[in-house]
């Protein structure tokens, strides 16, 4: 009697001990899930940006991937050998995490002949299909492990799986907001593969699997450093940060032999660019806003949704305007104080411009949405209701401008007929200011005002090629627009990433043939 009642008590000790350690690779396996998934997007962001079809293929082979995983583990889970099983895919796992900054840097521009959408989900496959794979095979094995008889699968299974998702939660807000901005994308999946490796490869060679041994040393062979270039770079990377909301880098770019420029990069597009020798933006556009919202007096009041360098607000206040900013990444705020000499006048706001235009109570004569992410245009400050709520703002003689791409004719200018068609729609008269050049090189600014408002007379004249311009001759005629092939764009359909993806591609190529390729050509890498 004596040893038959003291099995049972050695039993449940090893029984509870399993349960713990299983628990903990639970744990493992969820955090690893979320990291993973948020890596892989801000790897893509670079070269391919952070549009609605970039984010929705990195959640839709996820969770491919994911679904085929827990298919694969529940029949895997009946197997005698499942715990070597489930150690073996995790350290798998592991080892593919750690290996996606050397696979993302081979295979980037390996696809760029493919269209947008079929190149970010070829990409999202070969980044993330095998290791969440391994990952989702994780759960139902643990579950098959920790569950001693049929009675106890449901309870073990809510467990598992809530511990699962506690160890995403927690991953996504210190991966987020911590790690990838203080140490960059490279650095937290490669941690995150070996802190993952650590348990389950201890585990297999504890059951005698040496083989298992060549993972992380594969491993920490794909993390050595790449040498060094043999000569300096020319390009002079002054910043550069991996965040949630996006890759920046400013730096001082050689245009040629006599001159330099300093460039505010947001995930490889050009956001803010000015000539170092002279500080003047090399963009019309900025002349352009300027010669517009000088037709204001002296001692007018402007809200810039979108700081970026803080050109345009530096632009406004030398013509005597005190300009309120609304930037959402405070990093961009921080960047155009240092490296791009704004010197604010007026109050400069971190935050959602949507959300700044339902909760100020200021008024303002002039309220301008600039307000590009990379190539793309936030859909829900471009609608019907965001229009509406700015023209609440507008003190009497005020006025709207957007800035917006240079396409209007054919499927490219769809996006842009429709911002016409939403302005008008909030009871606005449009006039529509293109910069020079062809359509894929230039600007569009749309001018809307609540009244009937004469441009011809403004205190910064703009001058094309030496001679004073009136502004009323360069504004395209409307009238031959056509509203009927354009959408009206309303917060409960936020179409405008989707109506914009060809046209943001086109910007994007030539950004990623004229400087992504360049900047990785002169030793700086796609990402930290």
């Amino acid at each position: 009697m004596a040893i038959s009642s003291a099995t049972p008590a050695r039993f449940s000790a090893t029984s509870g001990s399993l349960k713990a350690m299983m628990l903990l690779l639970s744990f493992m396996e969820g955090a690893a899930v979320m990291i993973a998934e948020l890596v892989g997007a801000k790897m893509l962001a670079p070269v391919h940006g952070s549009s609605l079809h970039v984010w929705g293929a990195i959640i839709g082979v996820s969770l491919t991937a994911l679904t085929a995983g827990y298919f694969l583990g529940g029949i895997l889970s009946h197997r005698r050998q499942r715990r070597a099983i489930l150690y073996w895919a995790m350290t798998l796992a592991a080892f593919l995490i750690a290996a996606m900054p050397a696979l993302a840097n081979a295979l980037m521009f390996a696809f760029e002949d493919m269209g947008a959408v079929p190149a970010v989900l070829l990409l999202a496959l070969l980044l993330l299909f095998l290791p969440l794979l391994c990952l989702g095979a994780a759960s139902p094995l643990i579950i098959g492990i920790i569950s001693e008889r049929i009675e106890h699968a449901g309870r073990a299974a809510g467990t598992v799986y809530a511990v699962s998702t506690t160890g995403g939660i927690l991953a996504t807000f210190l991966c987020g907001f911590y790690f990838i901005p203080e140490y960059g994308l490279t650095a937290t999946a490669q941690t995150t593969g070996l802190v993952l490796m650590v348990l389950p490869l201890g585990l297999l060679l504890g059951r005698g699997h040496v083989p298992a041994l060549a993972l992380p040393i594969l491993a920490l062979l794909l993390m050595a450093p790449e040498p060094l270039p043999s000569r300096p770079s020319p390009v002079q990377v002054l910043y550069q940060s991996e965040g949630l909301l996006g890759q920046l880098i400013v730096a001082d770019v050689p245009m040629g032999r006599q001159r330099t420029d300093r460039i505010l990069f947001v995930n490889r597009m050009a956001q803010t660019w000015v000539n170092t020798e002279t500080g003047q933006p090399v963009w019309d556009y900025y002349r352009y806003l300027k010669s517009v919202a000088s037709a204001l007096p002296e001692g007018a009041r402007a809200l810039l949704l979108g700081l970026g360098g803080g050109i345009l607000a530096r632009e406004l206040q030398a013509i005597g305007f005190q300009v309120d900013g609304v930037e959402l990444d405070a990093r961009i705020a921080r960047i155009a104080e240092t490296y791009f000499h704004l010197q604010p006048k007026g109050e400069l706001h971190v935050d959602d411009g949507r959300h700044f235009l339902r909760t100020t109570d200021r008024q303002y004569d002039l309220v301008i949405f600039d307000v590009f992410k990379a190539e793309i245009p936030p859909p829900h400050l471009l609608t019907l209701e965001a229009f509406r709520e700015a023209r609440q703002l507008l003190a009497p003689g005020g006025f709207l401008v957007i800035n917006f791409n240079g396409f209007l004719e054919g499927e490219l200018g769809y996006p842009g007929r429709s911002i016409l068609k939403t302005l008008e729609a909030a009871g606005l008269t449009v006039h529509i200011l293109p910069t020079p050049g062809e359509e894929d090189a230039r600007n569009n600014i749309f001018i809307a005002t609540p009244d009937a408002r004469d441009f011809a007379t403004v205190r910064a004249p703009l001058s094309i090629d030496g001679r004073q311009a009136a502004l009323p001759d360069l504004f395209l005629d409307t009238a031959l627009i056509d509203r009927n092939a354009a959408a009206l764009l309303v917060d409960d359909r936020p179409i405008l990433d989707k109506l914009n993806l060809k046209a943001a591609a086109i910007w994007r190529k030539a950004y990623t043939d004229n400087f992504t390729k360049r900047l990785v050509a002169a030793g700086i890498p796609l990402f930290e």
